[in-house]
């Protein structure tokens, strides 16, 4: 769905004529919809936000990467073992614990810190990291044109916009379309642990350890 019909949805639900395509206030039309957007990506974790980046270190033994502008939430970050094909996680630890610890050592720890993700040890040249986040939507190129939320979920970001609208205009109808809002998420939210779950039986922590 494209960007114009996912506002045409929008106009339609609401039913105001001043927000129409030429009425006094059509802005705002714009304004809920990049409100609505924003509330997703700070509260919600979706399928659809998940990014996978692939970082290897060509010339020399790598310390550091950029956090990537879209970045919302780190997910795991993966590198192969030593003489081995099989990826483990490294653990995120505190920047200032991260300091401490040896830099040739094999890589087993990460931390953030401002616009750079620091990893200690170091990960050798020719092997490949993988950085798996959470990240923003993609930007709309123009009105015609879709990105992730609006091809897999445009329902959503209707009525996170029309929550928006409904505050501003004192709507009715806001508690409702809020709470229309909380169930599609809690759905998209639910189709993604299913996604993850399918396939196999699923391995379960035990609650009690004993020799």
């Amino acid at each position: 769905m494209s960007y114009n019909t996912m506002k045409s949805d929008f106009l339609s639900i609401l039913d105001r004529d001043e927000v129409q395509p030429g009425g006094p206030q059509a802005a705002l039309a714009d304004t809920f919809l990049q409100q609505g957007i924003g509330r997703i990506q700070r509260t919600a974790r979706l399928p659809s936000m998940e990014r996978a980046q692939l970082i290897t270190p060509d010339s020399e033994p790598m310390l550091q990467f950029p956090v990537p502008p879209d970045l919302l939430q780190v997910m795991d970050i993966l590198v192969p073992y030593p003489n081995d094909t099989r990826l483990y996680p490294l653990r995120h630890v505190s920047y200032r614990k991260l300091v401490q610890f040896n830099q040739f050592d094999s890589p087993h720890s990460y931390a953030r810190s401002q616009t750079l993700i620091y990893v200690r040890g170091s990960v050798s040249v020719g092997t490949q990291l993988q950085f798996l986040y959470y990240g923003n939507f993609s930007p709309f190129a123009d009105e015609d044109s879709d990105n992730e939320l609006s091809a897999s979920t445009p329902d959503l970001a209707v009525y996170a916009a029309l929550k928006y609208a409904g505050d501003f205009f004192e709507h009715p109808l806001t508690q409702q379309w809020d709470q229309t809002y909380q169930a599609i998420l809690a759905e998209v939210t639910q189709m993604g642990r299913d996604l993850d779950n399918e396939g196999g039986v699923n391995e379960v922590a035990q609650l009690y350890h004993w020799d």
